[in-house]
Parts: C-alpha cells; sequence; structure tokens
C-alpha cells in the first residue's frame, strides 16, 4: 500500500494501535517517503516494546532518511545492543556517524561489520572500503 497524501496523525490515534499494525503502518509511511511520520509511529512503539528489535532498526532508518542523525545513532545502538553480531546494524551506525562527519568511530562500525561478513548494505564490499579510505586519510 503506497501512501499519497501527508498522514495526519494524532498521539491519541498512534498510541491506540496494536504492535503489529504500528509496526506495518510505520513500515508503510517510511516506503511512502514520510520518514518523519514513520519515526513518530515508532517512538510510541519501542516505548511500549523495547525488545523489539526490528522497530528499532525501522527507526533507526526513519530518522537516517529523515536526516536527524543524532536519533538514527542512537537507535542503531539500541539495535546493537539488541543483536551485537548484526553486521547491518554496524553498518548502519557506521553510515550515521559518517554523516555525522565522525569517520573514525564510522570506521570502527564498519571494521565490526566487514569481521562479521558484510558485505555493506548494498552488496559492494563498501564497509572495507569506508575503513581504508579512514585509514589512508590520516583522520
Amino acid at each position: 500500500m503506497t501512501i499519497y497524501m501527508k498522514p495526519t496523525l494524532t498521539d491519541e490515534g498512534i498510541a491506540a494501535m496494536e504492535a503489529y499494525d504500528a509496526y506495518r503502518y510505520a513500515e508503510e509511511l517510511l516506503d511512502s517517503r514520510f520518514p518523519r511520520e514513520s519515526a513518530r509511529v515508532l517512538e510510541h512503539l519501542v516505548a511500549d516494546e523495547p525488545g523489539h528489535a526490528g522497530a528499532w532498526e525501522l527507526l533507526g532508518r526513519a530518522h537516517f532518511a529523515a536526516a536527524h542523525l543524532a536519533p538514527a545513532e542512537a537507535a542503531f545502538r539500541r539495535l546493537i545492543e539488541l543483536e551485537p553480531t548484526s553486521a547491518w546494524a554496524h553498518t548502519a551506525l557506521g553510515l550515521s556517524l559518517d554523516r555525522q562527519s565522525r569517520h573514525r568511530e564510522g570506521a570502527v562500525q564498519h571494521r565490526i561489520a566487514a569481521g562479521l561478513g558484510a558485505a555493506g548494505l548494498d552488496g559492494s564490499g563498501r564497509d572495507a572500503t569506508r575503513v581504508e579510505l579512514v585509514d589512508t586519510s590520516g583522520e
């Protein structure tokens, strides 16, 4: 389902959603390019379900897409706490740190992701390339 008009969400409406419905709706909002609205729904969901790794991942993606980099970083850090062996989570955290010009910190996460066998979010092996760029730049 694609959402074509900007959704009007109330806090009461969001709070009334069941966890599954909130997750699916937030996913649809993100897919329809409404990352801020998706993040609003997901903030309620992770408050109610703090151990829901999928919700933290989606929240991080929504914040990243909205260029809310500090909240994206926090969501990806929480995801790593829940799933420490997720190469994708380490790559996503590394990218959010990179976009904040914190390349050394990002390189650490890309190294971890590469060590976990990540080929990068797009399958290109870019985690290793990002590490090499930081190592050769002398930052």
